[in-house]
């Protein structure tokens, strides 16, 4: 193998000692080309360096993936059951993006992972802009019965999530609220006390007919035993 690492061929560097006359025993000296020079040596282990480095990398860029994918996975199922991690849970799998590896089954399970809570917040912005229409229209009991109810993951962007949180917690939509609760419980009772004077009503006049016709009943039987009579 020859070097020619220091720019110049064994045939250039004889040419150049032929133009030059120097001969041995009336020929061209032949020049004595090395095996390898010290410039092959250290290209040789930087190569090598290179190449077991590489394979380290990768094994440590697939160990860190797996290690990532995994808390990430469970981060998604706690939120079955605490939807609050639904958020962890995104941010963990958007942190993925910057692995230096990511196989095709991690890729596609990002893709369905992150594809399920975007439809968990598309949800919730169709409930935002329930409670916001029910709020133009100045009915806060049914904008409060809409937040209220629901028990998903707070997905809003911050802008939402503030008129989401207001409509919650807010002490006058909670008086109204409280307010329309105590109307529909007063007509309530209102209705049932006079159903339950219907009721009497009707009772009493069932009886008065029953007596009624008891009384024509005797009057009849009265008047019959003196015809016979």
């Amino acid at each position: 193998m020859f070097s020619f690492l220091n720019g110049k061929s064994p045939f250039d560097e004889a040419e150049e000692k032929l133009e030059a006359g120097e001969t041995v025993n009336g020929r061209p000296k032949l020049p004595q080309a090395p095996i390898m020079g010290w410039q092959d040596g250290v290209f040789l282990l930087v190569l090598i360096g290179l190449i077991v480095g590489g394979y380290y990398y990768y094994q440590y860029a697939k160990q860190k993936s797996a290690d990532t994918f995994a808390k990430c996975d469970a981060l998604f199922v706690a939120a079955e059951t605490d939807a609050s991690k639904y958020v962890e849970a995104e941010a963990c799998y958007n942190e993925t993006w910057d692995l230096g590896f990511v196989s095709d089954s991690m890729e596609i399970l990002r893709q369905n992972r992150l594809g399920a809570i975007e439809d968990l917040r598309n949800q919730q912005k169709d409930l935002y802009a329930d409670a916001m229409g029910a709020m133009a229209a100045r009915d806060t009991v049914a904008a409060y019965k809409v937040v209220s109810e629901y028990k998903g993951p707070m997905l809003l962007s911050q802008g939402d999530r503030k008129d989401w949180n207001n409509i919650a917690n807010s002490d006058a939509v909670k008086a109204s609220v409280a307010a329309a609760a105590a109307r529909a419980d007063s007509i309530a009772k209102e209705k049932a006390i006079a159903d339950s004077l219907a009721q009497v009503a009707a009772e009493l006049r069932a009886k008065a007919v029953a007596d009624s016709i008891e009384k024509a009943n005797k009057k009849l039987a009265r008047k019959g035993k003196r015809k016979k009579v």
